[in-house]
């Protein structure tokens, strides 16, 4: 009966321990969840920059006081752990 608890006890620790590590990953943003809008001359074109994992990463990276940081329109969170994975693609 003890060898019986103890199995449970340390099965159950390592399941935890697996869980943890795995909320712990999937608790970051991803690598473009912000964006923001680069002048590209003087013509006025712009061009869409997505390279921030916070607001205030992206609002730090600005060239320009005219640029503002937006959540990534095209972000969709069920490819989040692909992107990941796939972080050049």
């Amino acid at each position: 009966m003890k060898a019986k608890s103890l199995f449970l006890a340390i099965l159950s620790l390592g399941v935890l321990a697996v869980t943890a590590a795995d909320a712990q990953n999937r608790g970051h943003p991803p690598y473009d969840a912000w964006c923001r809008d680069v002048q590209t001359g003087v013509g006025g074109g712009t061009v869409m920059i997505c390279r921030a994992y916070t607001y205030e990463q992206c609002m730090a990276g600005r060239t320009s006081h005219v640029e503002t940081c937006y959540a990534n329109p095209l972000y969709d969170p069920r490819n989040a752990e692909w992107r990941r994975r796939n972080p050049n693609y």
